[in-house]
């Protein structure tokens, strides 16, 4: 396992957001965590990710507890965050935005060739400022940037946020191509169905718990799961 979650618990002030959670997600895997608004996603990423200190509970990543470790050192020993909303730095190019993704490493020649492979339209646009760009785009930037950062495993959170059907296709084809370069992904997203579909495994989150975790082939034919989150009635 690249990452095992144990009895984790998150609280804002007084509000238990996330009580005793456990989870994990092998390496190699796109795994998927799935759940409706308000029942703590972002929450689980962001405490992964250092950004939030849990109340109890450990954090075993690439086999050590970084629970307590400070963001920009997990940044170092190879875990990407691209959070919801895309975080990009509006006021910067978009080449500057790639040069911070790789500011924890020297960045090699080749590097941003990658990148722009994946994403042609970040080459086209490499002068632009990062705000002016769609939303879809904002979105290509923001992976790439947590690319460049060589990450093992890359948290995603609500990549498809705003974006059209034929955009969010592309994105989720492209975290396809990324995960079998050998990059293991934990995926946060609202539209389930897409998720689940390119996820090996996934999780349901209701409310701080984790209700179901199955393949993501039984999930989708999970008759509840189906008719909570896949719309089917």
């Amino acid at each position: 396992m690249i990452l095992s979650v144990k009895n984790l618990s998150v609280n804002y002030g007084l509000i238990s957001a996330i009580r005793n959670l456990s989870m994990e997600v092998p390496k190699g895997e796109i795994v998927a965590l799935i759940g409706a608004n308000g029942a703590g996603k972002t929450t689980i990423l962001r405490t992964i990710s250092g950004l939030i200190k849990p109340v109890s509970g450990s954090v075993i990543f690439d086999g050590q507890d970084i629970a307590h470790v400070k963001p920009h050192l997990i940044v170092r020993r190879g875990m990407s965050h691209v959070p919801e909303r895309r975080g990009i730095f509006a006021n910067l190019t978009v080449y500057e935005n790639l040069l911070m993704g790789a500011y924890t490493r020297k960045l090699m020649a080749g590097d941003l060739d990658e990148v722009y492979a994946l994403f042609p339209r970040l080459a086209e646009r490499k002068k632009q400022i990062a705000g002016t760009l769609s939303g879809g785009e904002q979105q290509m930037l923001a992976i790439s940037r947590a690319l460049l950062s060589r990450p093992k495993l890359m948290l995603l959170d609500e990549p498809s946020l705003g974006l059209a059907p034929q955009i969010t296709k592309s994105i989720f084809e492209t975290i396809q191509r990324i995960n079998k370069t050998g990059t293991t992904v934990l995926l946060v997203e609202q539209n389930a169905q897409a998720a689940l579909k390119i996820a090996h495994r996934g999780y349901v989150l209701e409310v701080g718990d984790i209700t179901y975790s199955d393949t993501s082939q039984a999930l989708l034919n999970n008759d509840v799961v189906r008719k909570a989150y896949l719309g089917d009635h």
